[in-house]
């Protein structure tokens, strides 16, 4: 499973990939992970390679999370799009790019977990 984190605070990336790791590890399911600190460098990764899980910051440097998630959805309808933010302001908006959840920062191991069954559920095995 290829898996992205865009996200413009380098610490945010690598609490999130580690939990990410911790969590998929549990399950023993492989993930590739790929971070990128903005829109504009994530989506020229994408187009070279789609991923099947994204994890995309809403307010970055450069274009927002919404604005990386349209582009994004102009090329790749399967992925899915998890928007990882601090504030729940653009939730119409995430839903409109047809968005599977809404990670609030700081969020609850919990939730993640949750959140990674859900992810698994809507993925077909390998």
């Amino acid at each position: 499973m290829k898996i992205a984190i865009v996200d413009d605070i380098s610490d945010e990336r690598t609490l999130l990939r580690n939990r990410l790791e911790s969590q998929f590890s549990r399950r023993n399911v492989h993930t590739d992970i790929f971070e990128y600190e903005n829109g504009e460098s994530f989506l020229a990764g994408a187009k070279e390679r789609p991923f099947t899980v994204v994890f995309l910051d809403i307010y970055m440097t450069g274009a927002n999370g919404i604005e990386t998630a349209k582009e994004l959805r102009g090329f790749d309808s399967d992925c899915l799009l998890v928007f990882t933010t601090t504030s729940t302001d653009h939730a119409l908006e995430g839903f409109r790019v047809r968005a599977m959840h809404y990670l609030v920062k700081p969020y609850e191991e919990k939730e993640l977990s949750g959140l990674t069954d859900e992810i698994l559920s809507r993925i077909p095995s390998s």
